[in-house]
């Protein structure tokens, strides 16, 4: 799930389903942080993420929100899109289907797609979300080859770059913001050159999907010139991937925690649980540990909201206060169905960090 509050302090919580239809419920702060079953539920799919597009150069097939960014006005999803060539969506007898363990080809091609939504009104809180351009100029990063094929591809994993992080605000040590935003996206077939793992990727507007560009692996004088341009009219390099050693998986959570002037990173590690690592550059990371002993099932897409930031200028929650409004959100297979879950987070050993018109987001 991903949450942004927009202009007139009303938040949207959205939940995409295994056929890439997103759902929204809506409330406030208060009520979000009280009693979470107070938001009401917007019936009517707020995105139709499954176009069926079969043509893979459209990179337009099925696209799940993965990431939010609201710039006061109007919301962007970024999401993870992707083609697969088995079934259930095709009958290529080349291309293994979904959760099969067999020989066949993996045929997967995934990129990260943007929708943007109609302009938010008070008088009606339902978000309606289209691509950002035509077909393929509604990508922000492609994968950096073309598909090559369903007999070369990877018996398993995806050739591309997909399951994006939230995306979240740079921060200088002082933890004023730096400018720029960023996403990690992550890739995991180790195809073409392209090592497994995450990228990092920033923009100075997330609100023009042709300006994220790639850190080009240096720690010393990081640089971001990369650009990840359309396989079939450019010629990409593989991007530069962040601790391979330790996110070898999706980072789906990115927060800033100002008394400790760290990054806060929430990921999953296999089937054993959900874990945070820490960060003062983005770069540089640090495992803490375990937060959360579980497998897929019962915790997956794990992400860190804290609602007192709405109202002091984080509208898309990417800072930590660590004030009591801190959660663990994720999602929990009961009896076949989805649940939404949370569980209140404390960052010990440090103060709260309470906002305020002097310490806003």
């Amino acid at each position: 799930m991903r949450v942004f509050e927009d202009q007139f302090n009303v938040i949207h919580m959205t939940v995409s389903n295994a056929q890439a239809m997103a759902y929204q419920w809506t409330g406030s702060v208060t009520g979000f942080t009280n009693n979470p079953k107070t938001a009401a539920l917007d019936c009517t799919p707020v995105m139709l993420g499954y176009v069926n597009n079969s043509d893979v150069s459209k990179f337009d097939e099925k696209t799940w929100i993965q990431g939010f960014h609201f710039d006061g006005t109007t919301a962007w999803a970024y999401g993870h899109q992707d083609h697969w060539g088995g079934p259930p969506r095709s009958t290529n007898p080349n291309c293994h289907a979904s959760g099969v363990d067999d020989d066949k080809n993996g045929c997967w091609y995934a990129s990260i797609a943007t929708w943007k939504a109609n302009p938010v009104s008070s008088a009606d809180r339902h978000l309606n979300f289209t691509r950002n351009g035509a077909a393929p100029n509604h990508t922000a990063i492609y994968p950096n080859v073309q598909y090559p094929g369903d007999l070369q591809t990877p018996k398993s994993g995806w050739i591309g770059y997909g399951a994006p992080s939230n995306i979240f605000r740079g921060r200088n040590q002082d933890g004023t913001t730096d400018g720029y935003w960023y996403m990690f996206a992550y890739t995991n077939s180790g195809f073409a050159s392209q090592p497994k793992g995450v990228c990092l990727f920033r923009s100075n507007n997330p609100a023009d999907q042709t300006s994220w560009r790639a850190w080009n692996g240096n720690t010393t004088t990081p640089g971001f010139t990369q650009v990840m341009g359309n396989p079939y009219t450019t010629t990409n390099s593989p991007c530069a991937v962040v601790q391979p050693a330790l996110f070898n998986t999706y980072v789906r959570s990115v927060v800033w925690h100002k008394p400790s002037r760290h990054y806060i990173a929430i990921y999953r590690v296999g089937a054993t649980g959900v874990y945070w690592a820490t960060s003062p550059d983005m770069l540089n990371w640090t495992q803490g540990g375990e937060l959360l002993a579980s497998d897929s099932d019962a915790a997956s897409y794990p992400v860190l909201i804290d609602f007192d930031g709405g109202d002091y200028g984080d509208s898309n929650f990417d800072r930590a206060y660590d004030n009591g409004k801190l959660y663990l959100f994720y999602r929990k297979k009961v009896s076949g169905a989805v649940r939404i879950t949370r569980r209140l987070v404390d960052v010990t050993n440090y103060p709260a960090d309470p906002p305020s018109s002097s310490n806003p987001g």
